[in-house]
């Protein structure tokens, strides 16, 4: 349900939906965590722990001590920048999980098939 209070722009929702309760501290914790979890994932995979990490990403000039390095990835609060830098560190790709894409319409409203390049 949704009222328009008296005020313009977007109407607000009174609707108890456990979608629209989600705050963007909620998913940033979630998203911030999965980062982590990529980390944890390629480290394990090379067999190195965070001395390791450390040692690589001194190389390209991030200066992190091993136990920064693990509360950091734990924690998860830490920029885009740093997830590519510890990625690079290790020689190693990002692969994003790829989401569901709608197929394209045309103007009449037909799907267009075709490959995305």
């Amino acid at each position: 349900m949704e009222k328009q209070l008296g005020k313009r722009g977007r109407p607000i929702s009174l609707s108890i939906d456990e979608r629209s309760t989600r705050s963007e501290t909620d998913a940033n914790e979630h998203w911030g965590w999965t980062a982590g979890l990529f980390i944890k994932r390629e480290m394990d995979r090379l067999g190195w722990g965070y001395e390791e990490l450390s040692d690589a990403l001194a190389k390209i000039g991030v200066r992190r001590s091993a136990a920064a390095l693990n509360r950091r990835t734990n924690r998860g609060t830490f920029s885009a920048g740093f997830l590519l830098a510890c990625f690079a560190a290790m020689g190693s790709e990002l692969a994003l999980v790829k989401t569901r894409r709608r197929e394209p319409k045309n103007v009449s409203g037909d799907v267009v098939s075709g490959e995305v390049r």
